[in-house]
């Protein structure tokens, strides 16, 4: 199972909690990378805001070497809930109409009423 992905907050956050990290100084790139355990392209990429979700496990280490919260760094991003997204421009409710104006033409075999009784399902031979 992969592990989750946690989002930067704010590069602008990340950035200024570089230039006042503990201990009085600021911190680069490669020394943050290198603390962390992870390549300083990584760490350039959170910071532009070309990848901007790292694992659990290196959200903790950057926040342990920066001293702050995790929380107050990375977020966990809300599932996204089913359908959202799914239907094309205008929502369900354009699906639902179109369905609906479709019925206008479609003749009563298409609509489940028939002229004989109803046999029981067939599958093919």
């Amino acid at each position: 199972m992969d592990s989750a992905r946690l989002y930067l907050t704010s590069s602008h956050m990340l950035r200024g909690l570089m230039t006042w990290a503990p201990g009085g100084g600021s911190i680069d790139i490669r020394k943050l990378a290198e603390a962390v355990g992870v390549s300083k392209s990584k760490i350039g990429a959170l910071l532009s805001g070309e990848r901007p979700s790292v694992t659990e496990d290196v959200a903790d280490r950057i926040c342990e070497v920066l001293d702050v919260r995790r929380d107050a760094l990375f977020y966990d991003p809300l599932p996204t809930p089913m359908g959202v997204g799914s239907y094309p421009e205008g929502g369900a409710h354009r699906e639902h109409e179109r369905a609906v104006a479709a019925d206008e033409v479609r003749g009563p075999h298409e609509l489940g009423q028939h002229d004989q009784p109803v046999g029981p399902y067939r599958g093919r031979p």
